[in-house]
């Protein structure tokens, strides 16, 4: 079976900062900064920097591919880890595999 993505950059980017802060908190925790900001509360000047910032950071991830593997693949894990009655992680880097060899 194959899926195919589009990615519509361009309609990601027309987005209002709402717009993006609801699709973003479909699927993660807010902050107490976006919390303030989707009450429509008032912000100080360096409030709205780093929401500024951190929109255009989930922006970016929502319409990022990698991203996007990078969550479904720690989903599955952890799916995976249920079904097998464990937890923690597994690293099988290259770094940390020993070679043996028979004397």
């Amino acid at each position: 079976m194959h899926l195919v993505l589009h990615v519509d950059v361009l309609k990601a980017q027309g987005w209002s900062d709402k717009q993006v802060l609801a699709l973003w908190h479909t699927v993660y925790k807010d902050t107490l900064l976006t919390q303030k900001f989707m009450r429509d509360e008032t912000l100080s000047q360096g409030e709205l920097i780093s929401l500024n910032e951190t929109i255009e950071i989930y922006r970016k991830r929502l319409y990022d591919i990698s991203w996007l593997m990078r969550n479904l693949n720690e989903y599955i894990a952890r799916e995976a880890n249920k079904e097998d009655n464990c937890s923690g992680r597994f690293y099988s880097l290259p770094s940390l595999a020993l070679t043996l060899r028979a004397s």
